[in-house]
């Protein structure tokens, strides 16, 4: 959703001709739908050349709600390999899709313990660590064991948690399960490789920016924790000392959907919130 981003480009315009006695900065990246990627640029590129700002808006929809958090990130790629042959003799032979099915099942055996017994936060949707396959991919032919499998799985999780924790709890797992198989014990490991990963955000509620946000918008707007990713943790890892909020037109549930929209309302409400952000400034 780009809603926020013309309010934005709006009250730039608006600021630039009113006397500003502290600065406005409006940042723009690309690829954020695929691991946050533009952004570490744009980080790398403002490391030392600004001060840390008093605050900093991420315009991700949250029907104008205050957004104070979200989970971090990890995406996996794990490439498990076996041994081709003949189907009729398969036993004799590693199947590359029977270890990824393992690998499957560990992760499920992770996911049962964080929703029992795992950290919470809540706010969430899902007030835990998860853990999620999303793709997989192996095998050639019916009558062939297949010699690799390819699968992508993700760990969200709550700030009290970190993913490669989470990860060495899958793999001891999945060793226990390999040192059980009667046929295959000598099974390899899958070769696992980060693909991407973003940390989570976690503002104080009671952080004297919070406060400043929520006098801009309606009296009573809710704070909450998004279900979905974003730059703002790398916007806080990268600026310690600045608190980082999420807060733009939409909702999220209508987003990557077949035309997916913005009420104008929403766009109204925040060109209001931006524009008393632009009025505090000239204070």
């Amino acid at each position: 959703m780009k809603g926020f981003v013309a309010c934005a480009v709006t009250a730039m315009v608006a600021a630039a001709r009113q006397p500003l006695k502290r600065p406005l900065q409006l940042a723009l990246s690309f690829d954020e739908e695929i691991g946050c990627v533009g952004v570490r640029h744009l980080l790398r590129r403002l490391e030392g050349t600004l001060p840390a700002p008093y605050l900093c808006i991420v315009g991700e929809p949250t029907l104008m709600r205050i957004g104070v958090g979200h989970k971090g990130k990890a995406a996996y790629r794990a490439v498990c390999c076996g041994q081709a042959g003949h189907s009729g003799l398969a036993p004799r032979f590693i199947n590359a899709v029977h270890m990824a099915s393992d690998l499957v099942a560990s992760l499920r055996d992770v996911q049962r313990e964080l929703a029992e017994t795992g950290p919470r936060e809540e706010g969430y949707g899902v007030p835990y660590t998860t853990v999620h396959v999303g793709t997989i991919r192996g095998g050639r032919a019916l009558n062939i064991v297949p010699d690799e499998c390819e699968l992508g799985f993700e760990i969200r999780n709550v700030s009290q948690d970190q993913p490669e924790q989470i990860l060495a709890r899958i793999l001891s797992r999945l060793a226990e399960r390999t040192k059980q198989d009667a046929v295959h014990p000598e099974a390899p490991a899958p070769d696992i490789q980060m693909v991407n990963s973003y940390p989570s955000l976690n503002t104080a509620e009671d952080a004297p920016a919070v406060g400043l946000l929520a006098s801009l918008l309606p009296p009573g707007t809710p704070r909450t924790k998004v279900d979905y990713g974003s730059e703002g943790g790398l916007f806080k890892q990268s600026w310690n000392e600045t608190p980082v909020l999420i807060c733009g037109p939409g909702s999220i549930e209508v987003a990557h959907k077949a035309d997916e929209y913005v009420e104008l309302s929403q766009i109204d409400a925040c060109d209001r919130m931006l524009q008393g952000l632009v009025d505090f400034l000239c204070q």
